[in-house]
């Protein structure tokens, strides 16, 4: 009968192409390994290596069969690594990627709130903006991500979460300047200050002007959202932000969204990779996160 073990011992025979080295892999006698992988080719009733001089090849089974072994021996991995944390599903650790808007303002309290429900998981909440949190999703260094608005990829999964506007916002000492206004193409002659390209509220406000063909007169950069804020408050030009980044600057009337009838809205996205082991810890932090933003709704 084939076993796991065989096929793990076929493995590093297939991979080393040396059965010495493979021994040495699985703590076996060169002999046992010998033994094992001809009782193999007898179950298949066909030649898994070519023998040549003291030398060793797979033959066209052998390759078809490394391919189905690696396949198996990462469904065992993976089903030990779930067995394993569901006797310990309330410890271990998640990273989280999150843009910066919605990771600086909507994102970190609510995991500093599933930290207080399960404290024995650590949390990690890595922020950057929205294409340098997909690059890390991509490598493997985040475990799930929170961005706007995504280049949708069939190998992820998306569930829509919040929905988001970007605003145009002045100081509010000049408001008498803006409130009447109705169109951007009435903002024509001010300096506008953006977020850094790579962002997604770049990206939206980007779009939002090449429909309305819409040209500013000036374009300064900034790659923080408080930066941004703060520009705006001392009067140095329009500024365009998520507006959940700006709700105690309006609650506190610092500063003032200029009623343009043009709207720039976009959607945030939670992404995990499709072919990624799903921890029970990273289920139930989607399952905590969407409880929470339904209940927000």
């Amino acid at each position: 009968m084939m076993d796991l073990h065989q096929l793990k011992t076929f493995y590093y025979v297939a991979t080393l192409l040396n059965f010495s080295k493979a021994a040495q892999k699985v703590s076996l006698s060169q002999p046992a390994v010998s033994r094992q992988m001809e009782a193999l080719e007898n179950y298949f009733g066909l030649d898994l290596f070519y023998r040549i001089n003291k030398k060793i090849e797979l033959t066209d089974a052998g390759r078809r069969l490394l391919k189905y072994t690696e396949e198996m021996l990462m469904l065992e991995e993976k089903t030990k690594r779930d067995m394993e944390s569901i006797k310990s599903i309330d410890s271990g650790e998640i990273v989280i990627g999150a843009g910066t808007s919605i990771g600086n303002y909507f994102l970190s309290p609510l995991i500093m709130d599933f930290s207080c429900q399960f404290p024995k998981i650590n949390c990690k909440l890595i922020i950057d903006n929205t294409s340098t949190i997909l690059e890390k999703l991509r490598n493997g260094i985040i475990d799930i991500a929170i961005v706007a608005e995504p280049t949708f990829d069939p190998n992820y999964f998306y569930e829509a979460l919040v929905h988001d506007e970007i605003i145009l916002l002045s100081t509010n000492k000049e408001r008498y300047k803006f409130e009447k206004l109705s169109s951007v193409h009435e903002l024509n002659n001010e300096v506008f200050i953006l977020r850094n390209y790579g962002s997604n509220t770049r990206k939206c406000i980007n779009n939002l002007f090449e429909k309305l063909q819409f040209v500013p007169l000036k374009i300064v950069e900034f790659s923080s959202n408080e930066a941004i804020k703060q520009a705006v408050i001392n009067g140095n030009g329009i500024g365009a932000l998520s507006k959940i980044t700006v709700q105690l600057e309006l609650q506190s009337k610092v500063i003032f969204p200029i009623p343009v009838k043009e709207q720039c809205k976009r959607q945030f996205f939670l992404v995990n990779h499709k072919g990624k082991y799903m921890s029970p810890i990273i289920l139930k932090f989607k399952d905590f996160i969407m409880e929470r933003i339904n209940h927000i709704q």
